[in-house]
């Protein structure tokens, strides 16, 4: 009976030592512009997560309503928060809508991505 005893105490203790570690992705808190938002032109896409990033692993891909990709600069993170990652936007956006598929790596390697949509006012 002791055996089984410490061979239930050891698995409930290993599986609440891997549930931090199922949770340790990045999330993704907010953007800017918002999504679902409509905005002036945005100069560049900000995404705030809630961990800090790897820069050169994380990026995003910016399409019109056409579904035309727009050319963006690359992904740098804020100098005052390594959780903010900022993409400059090379030309002006038209009046539409437009969609923004990102991906993002944490510093602890985990890779997580999504999209999000935005309108440009005319």
């Amino acid at each position: 009976m002791s055996k089984r005893v410490s061979i239930a105490a050891l698995a409930a203790l290993s599986a609440l030592l891997l549930v931090p570690l199922a949770e340790a992705h990045p999330k993704l808190k907010s953007t800017v512009p918002g999504a679902n938002t409509s905005t002036t032109p945005p100069q560049a896409i900000r995404l705030i997560f809630s961990e800090g990033l790897i820069p050169k692993l994380s990026g995003i891909e910016l399409k019109d309503q056409s579904g035309k990709a727009i050319e963006t600069g690359p992904a740098a993170a804020d100098p005052k928060d390594t959780k903010q990652l900022v993409i400059p936007i090379k030309s002006p956006l038209a009046a539409g809508q437009y969609t923004v598929d990102w991906h993002a790596v944490s510093e602890d390697t985990h890779r997580v991505k999504g999209s999000f949509s935005f309108e440009v006012q005319p």
